[in-house]
């Protein structure tokens, strides 16, 4: 084995920290935290987490709530250092102390959490990192509930729902995902009791519900005629659906279809439903239907995929000659590039160009896709772009699509 170089032992890392000894390192460290406050912040937690649990919560409380009154901006330059800041802090509860003392660091993430409230107003969190932060620390509160089995410890988990509405219905995923049935029934039971009519409320109860199977705790969540209406009975009905409850998935759709226009999530769940209640054809049918009402790539592909080999590519070309004769000329090469079918785009925009509307980003994106085996294609669309860009005025655009046309080379 090779023995290390000199530049290797002078790069800082824990190994050669190591060699400097104990006393000499608790020196330089005990130096640069005089100028660091954040350093001796962590280094004094550290130390009380040595002397027990305790000492390190009512370290915690005073950072806590000091944070907790501060009103003070944070400036962008500063943003950084807080943000670490406020990361150093999650682990020392929901890691540090959660080692010590699982009870007592659950009970910190509650005031921890409702900082998120505070930081608001106090910091912009343009890159995402304070959000991340809080995010990770919900991941934590789901670990810590789920290695405790008393319904007792989810009532901090009610009350810091029942302050936060809004936010918790961001957290609250990260949390329920990671606890056991019978703990997800015991906190179901315990939002009931605290409902308010509030539509936030409801949807607290629909993520616990989904996350616990609950199907019919789920639909009590909506109220009949809610259920009625299309996207709310495409999402019942999706459920139902998983839980085998196929005639009622039905009904549901059914009865909503009769009220108002359907959606594309609730044609979706009707297709399912025709599958799942074994009527293959009708689902085939209502595919094709769906995909010449919406000219969508994902109700062609999902038609297509289904039928036996020969079969599959007639009707693949059976959907490029419709959307090619589409009364909207746009949203048929849309469905052309978007396959993509290049040959069958290029032919259409030969025999439709004067139809077509691209936006300019568009036509570029497509001629980007079309100039290396269909130069001429490309060429006429981004000449037709350039045209409309010159009509209504936008000569930036209109040079710039005529630059683009005259480096493709059509002979």
């Amino acid at each position: 084995m090779k023995p290390p170089t000199v530049a290797s032992l002078k790069k800082v890392t824990p190994e050669n920290l190591a060699r400097l000894g104990a006393e000499r390192l608790a020196d330089i460290v005990a130096e640069a935290a005089e100028t660091r406050p954040d350093l001796k912040r962590r280094l004094r937690m550290e130390l009380a987490a040595a002397q027990g649990a305790e000492h390190l919560a009512l370290e915690l409380d005073k950072r806590l709530t000091t944070l907790e009154g501060s009103r003070s901006k944070i400036s962008w330059r500063k943003r950084p250092a807080f943000v670490s800041d406020l990361e150093i802090l999650r682990g020392l509860i929901a890691e540090r102390l959660a080692e010590l003392d699982p009870v007592a660091a659950l009970a910190r993430m509650w005031p921890f959490m409702d900082l998120a409230r505070r930081l608001g107003s106090r910091v912009r969190d343009k890159d995402g990192g304070v959000a991340a932060t809080f995010d990770r620390a919900a991941a934590d509160i789901g670990r810590l509930l789920a290695d405790r089995s008393d319904a007792r410890a989810l009532d901090g988990l009610v009350d810091a729902i029942g302050g936060n509405l809004t936010a918790w219905s961001d957290w609250l995923p990260a949390v329920v995902s990671v606890l056991p049935k019978p703990m997800l029934e015991m906190l179901l039971a315990r939002l009931r009791e605290r409902q308010t009519g509030s539509p936030g409320w409801s949807a607290i109860l629909r993520q616990v519900a989904d996350a616990g199977g609950d199907v019919d705790a789920f639909l009590t969540t909506f109220t009949a005629q809610a259920l009625r209406a299309p996207p709310v009975a495409a999402e019942a009905a999706q459920r139902l659906l998983a839980a085998g409850r196929v005639a009622e998935a039905g009904r549901l759709l059914e009865a909503s279809a009769k009220l108002g226009a359907s959606d594309a999530a609730w044609e979706g769940a009707w297709i399912d439903y025709l599958e799942a209640a074994g009527r293959p054809d009708e689902a085939q049918a209502a595919r094709w239907t769906a995909f010449e009402r919406t000219l969508s790539p994902d109700r062609a592909r999902e038609f297509t995929r289904r039928l036996p080999d020969f079969e599959d590519v007639e009707a693949e070309n059976r959907a490029f000659a419709y959307a090619a004769t589409h009364a909207d000329a746009t949203r048929g090469l849309a469905f052309l590039m978007a396959w993509p079918a290049l040959p069958e785009a290029a032919t259409m925009i030969a025999a439709r160009a004067d139809d077509l509307g691209c936006p300019p980003e568009q036509a570029e994106l497509w001629a980007g896709k079309l100039r290396a085996r269909h130069a001429k294609a490309a060429h006429t669309l981004l000449r037709k772009a350039a045209a409309a860009a010159f009509r209504r005025r936008d000569f930036v655009t209109c040079d710039r699509l005529t630059e683009e046309a005259d480096t493709i080379d059509v002979d």
